[in-house]
């Protein structure tokens, strides 16, 4: 290309770039690479591995980018608690410099047994697929979530990285914290754990005030308290001492070996419960739905908005319907309409 070709080049693509014509100039090129892959290979080939590679370079700049400036890595259990935590970074003015991770599963619900290997991920994830509405497009949307990966990218955080896992007294929260210092049981680097149930207390002068433990999990600490709490408490984190990282390490090893698949978190203790644990609970509830409304069917997102109200432990309206589909297969419920779309059925007691 000529120095002039050259320069009416950079002055054109200012122009469209300004403009804000060059997505859809890009987009309309990839459109026509794709229509012409068949007539003509040779070139469509070009402009989309072309594209493809520059792709794969910008993205991999970024995050070398971003490794070198993000100094903190703080670690959730949930994507809702992880917005939060970064809408609380940017208020303490420490969101540019950290990394903000999350798992995206619930670990008080399905198996555990082996839960570190291969093996085991498999086995859970078919258990959850064969039960739980809908996750089987969650797990596959959300991939860099997903436990392997999430095992792989903790375990890649270099020891000049400050890590902070964050977590409240509940068994998802709970047994999650246990895996994830397993799986960072190799970092010599200190590592911090804050609990929000035990450190986030409310003054009854707040407008947020709720009497008893609160938080229970890090779902329902506001973006503001996390900025608020970061600012006042930044130099007191608790730093686990090794000698509790290798009991939360062998606390996870014990749970590894359980085949239970409800957990709930009673007297600071990871507790196994049977599966139909909530059933008979589920039933009462239903009839006392049915005496208030004094209706024979109660909406199913009706009893699992009471359940999950009754019971802040569980957080899992899948489970729920899940359990209230087992009772409808096995004679205990009736059902009018669409099983399956939790606001578009209802049930009622057999007889």
């Amino acid at each position: 290309m000529s120095s002039n070709n050259k320069s009416n080049f950079d002055e054109d693509y200012n122009e469209i770039s300004n403009g804000g014509r060059l997505r859809g100039f890009v987009h309309s090129v990839l459109e026509r690479a794709i229509a012409l892959s068949d007539r003509n290979p040779e070139w469509a080939n070009y402009i989309l591995e072309q594209w493809a590679n520059n792709v794969e370079v910008s993205r991999n700049e970024r995050l070398k980018h971003e490794r070198i400036r993000e100094r903190h890595v703080h670690l959730l259990f949930s994507q809702s608690a992880a917005g939060s935590m970064k809408v609380g970074l940017s208020g303490a003015g420490l969101r540019y410099e950290s990394k903000v991770l999350s798992f995206d599963d619930l670990f008080s619900i399905g198996p555990l047994c082996k839960l570190e290997t291969q093996e085991g991920q498999e086995n859970r994830h078919n258990w959850l697929a064969e039960r739980m509405v809908h996750h089987e497009f969650f797990h596959y949307a959300n991939w860099e979530h997903r436990i392997e990966q999430m095992m792989a990218t903790l375990s890649e955080i270099s020891d000049d990285k400050s890590i902070t896992i964050w977590c409240g007294s509940n068994a998802h929260e709970q047994v999650g914290l246990r895996f994830a210092l397993y799986v960072l049981r190799n970092r010599a680097a200190p590592i911090r754990v804050i609990n929000a149930t035990d450190s986030m207390k409310r003054e009854p002068n707040d407008p947020l005030y709720i009497e008893g433990k609160f938080p229970l999990s890090m779902n329902v600490v506001h973006s503001k308290e996390i900025a608020r709490f970061i600012k006042q408490n930044e130099d007191k984190i608790y730093v686990v001492c090794m000698e509790d990282r290798r009991r939360y390490e062998q606390e996870w090893l014990e749970l590894s070996k359980q085949d239970s698949v409800l957990r709930l978190w009673d007297n600071d203790q990871i507790v196994h419960v049977p599966e139909d644990y909530f059933d008979q609970a589920l039933l009462d509830m239903i009839s006392q739905l049915q005496l208030e409304n004094n209706q024979q069917y109660v909406n199913t997102g009706k009893i699992i908005g009471e359940a999950l109200t009754q019971w802040p432990q569980l957080r899992s309206d899948t489970f729920l319907e899940y359990r209230i589909q087992y009772l409808i297969a096995h004679g205990e419920l009736e059902f009018l309409g669409m099983p399956g779309m939790i606001h578009r059925y209802a049930v009622k007691l057999r007889g």
